[in-house]
């Protein structure tokens, strides 16, 4: 594969990703509020679950090609989550002096990321019927 064909398939899953998670945050905004930044937190539960079971399908089980692997892993899931805005979000928080609210933020990031991210994985090998023999 080469280097065009690699940028146009990032691309291409990148546009998709990152448009779901602008629209993910005006949505959240407007039926959560601002407590917190909701819609960092969903994009990231949902991409990271997305990707855990993107990751036993594309590289374990259906064997995609390079140009799949590229679209799905590096560019949806890669720009639908998003470790910047988390890391921004906090530390506008903690600027401001709301340091439990940032670290609720930093820790239910994380923790439910890798909890969906963890479900993706077993639901794609066990509740799909493809684990391995």
């Amino acid at each position: 594969m080469n280097t065009i064909s690699s940028i146009a398939s990032i691309g291409i899953g990148a546009t998709v990703g990152a448009s779901c998670r602008y629209y993910i945050g005006i949505l959240s905004m407007q039926y959560l509020g601002k407590a917190l930044p909701y819609g960092t937190l969903i994009s990231n539960v949902i991409g990271s679950f997305i990707a855990g079971i993107l990751v036993v399908f594309v590289l374990e089980k259906l064997f995609l090609s390079e140009t799949y692997r590229l679209m799905l892993l590096v560019g949806l899931t890669g720009s639908l989550t998003t470790m910047s805005a988390l890391s921004i979000e906090s530390v506008e928080m903690l600027s401001g002096g709301s340091y439990s609210q940032a670290l609720l933020n930093i820790l239910l990031n994380i923790a439910l990321s890798l909890l969906a991210a963890s479900l993706g994985v077993m639901l794609a090998k066990y509740g799909f019927n493809l684990a391995q023999s």
